[in-house]
């Protein structure tokens, strides 16, 4: 797989810390495909990011709507977690908090 500039290895491998073999080459094979589905020869630094996304919490469920009243429990609800992972003294950093709903089985 080519690789556009923009891509930082610190950062990619921060954020795929703990991935088997197999999740991080499951990775790079959907980095490769959302490239190649947007016409590019190389795979860019978003395209790995949300490749990581994808293979650790699933696809987006983009025909899935929050209300306003769901939008703000489920923000409690992800800063609570963010809190308590921050707040930890062994744990990784928080890279990123969303509301945005994801599953694994979206495929099916």
């Amino acid at each position: 797989m080519k690789l556009a500039e923009n891509v930082d290895f610190n950062t990619i491998a921060c954020a795929a810390s703990g991935a088997s073999g197999a999740k991080l080459a499951n990775m790079v094979n959907e980095a490769a495909l959302r490239a190649v589905r947007q016409g590019r020869r190389l795979a860019t630094r978003e395209d790995l990011q949300e490749s990581i996304e994808v293979v650790i919490a699933g696809y987006q469920k983009k025909n899935k709507i929050l209300s306003d009243h769901e939008r703000m429990i489920v923000s409690y609800h992800e800063i609570g977690r963010a809190l308590v992972a921050a707040l930890q003294t062994h744990s990784a950093p928080v890279a990123k908090i969303t509301i945005i709903p994801r599953s694994l089985f979206s495929h099916l």
